[in-house]
């Protein structure tokens, strides 16, 4: 039958609103999506005999969770090939639409009970041995670590960041560097260690396979973060990043309180490629209840000054600075990404995601709504300050694993 001219034009609008191509005419729009999944979480049914290897009994401790929010939930790849790290272990999850299943050999994101979305997990072979306490896979490539999970902010009363669990658990974890040079060099050359199991290939058959192993995890660079230290941290991570680049030329990205031009000149000398500045509160009286302590030590406009000198040291488009959605109004965030970009940082907008064990446990969820302003407007802000996040060579921004900055980018939202 020909489609007459109101449908045409009604296609073509879509197409346009959407900004996918015509083979994508009908998918869902992506970047949306991963976004609500970002919001709300997935859920995995305890009947299922994957549960565990989804949904931790606890938090990963010993520095597992890594600062802040990005560690806290499991890495799950879409099937256009982005990671998306969502929420699986947070009693929120109760209320999302989203469920995670394997029907007749594939891995489906159902939401409401209807399919969505094709996703499967990678598990690497190295997160079964020791080399697992040092180094975990983020994303597609990301070899990533926490320094420590001690934080001078947590150790002060109502000092600490009230999103964060780096301090969960009662053990202290200090990583030296020859130890994280020694885990990422085995992990590197033992192509053995890289061997990583597809969760649904391992149970989407009628007997699931527990041995066979579905591909090789390429590294594509490291991402270090740490808590908070005295002194802000940079000679520790200066000593570890040194202690890597004798053994690894893979791109590194550091997460670090905003230090003086001589210390980024220090990092970029030890052989840090990427830095990151996490404003992650924008507006002055949410900063105060949020980050009462980082907020006291490095007020914003340490932030600002802090990215506009690493720009001139590392490069453009190596400057990025996450920004949290949900925790101030969404206009505060748009403001803080722009305050961001007109320093030369790339800004990380990512949903609030609450964690149990944190002082902000009980927060609600960002608005889709609201995350959809925020991503809009990152697009706009990106394009009007000519910054490149594709062109980022290590670090968050370049796993988007914890946004869909990539799919905004691509498909428009």
């Amino acid at each position: 039958m020909t489609k007459s001219f109101v449908d045409l034009k009604s296609e073509n609008i879509l197409k346009e609103e959407c900004k996918i191509s015509e083979k994508d005419v009908h998918t869902p729009n992506i970047a949306r999506l991963k976004t609500d999944l970002l919001c709300r979480g997935i859920r995995v049914s305890a009947s299922e005999p994957y549960y565990r290897e989804l949904v931790p009994a606890k938090y990963g401790t010993g520095g597992k969770s890594r600062a802040g929010i990005a560690g806290s939930g499991r890495n799950f790849l879409l099937e256009h090939g982005e990671p998306a790290n969502l929420g699986v272990r947070q009693s929120f999850l109760e209320s999302s639409p989203y469920e995670f299943r394997i029907i007749e050999g594939e891995g489906w994101i159902l939401r409401e009970g209807e399919k969505v979305l094709r996703a499967t997990v990678r598990t690497p072979a190295w997160h079964s041995t020791a080399w697992y306490d040092q180094v975990q896979l983020h994303g597609n490539g990301s070899l990533a670590t926490a320094l420590t999970n001690t934080c001078v902010y947590k150790s002060r009363p109502g000092a600490g960041c009230k999103f964060c669990i780096i301090d969960i658990g009662g053990e202290v974890v200090r990583h030296p560097p020859e130890a994280l040079a020694r885990a990422i060099r085995e992990i590197e050359t033992r192509s053995e260690l890289r061997l990583a199991v597809d969760l649904v290939k391992k149970y989407g058959t009628p007997r699931p396979d527990q041995s066979a192993p579905s591909e090789t995890i390429e590294p594509v660079d490291i991402n270090i973060n740490s808590g908070s230290e005295p002194d802000g941290g940079t000679g520790l991570f200066a000593e570890a990043v040194a202690a890597i680049r004798k053994v690894s030329n893979l791109p590194i990205g550091i997460q670090v309180c905003p230090p003086g031009k001589p210390e980024l000149e220090r990092l970029r000398s030890a052989g840090v490629t990427e830095i990151s500045f996490n404003l992650e509160v924008y507006h002055e009286d949410y900063r105060r209840k949020v980050i009462p302590g980082k907020n006291r030590d490095h007020p914003r406009e340490k932030y600002f000054r802090a990215m506009a000198e690493a720009r001139e040291i590392f490069g453009e488009n190596q400057v990025e600075s996450w920004i949290i959605i949900g925790l101030e109004p969404a206009e505060e965030t748009v403001a803080g990404m722009e305050a961001i970009a007109r320093s030369g940082g790339i800004p990380l907008p990512k949903p609030f995601r609450p964690l149990l064990g944190s002082d902000f446990a009980d927060q609600p969820l960002p608005r889709l709504e609201d995350a959809v302003t925020v991503y809009r407007a990152w697009r706009e802000i990106i394009r009007k300050y000519k910054l490149d996040p594709l062109a980022t060579r290590a670090g968050c921004g370049r796993c988007n694993g914890c946004f869909p900055l990539r799919e905004v980018l691509e498909y428009g939202i």
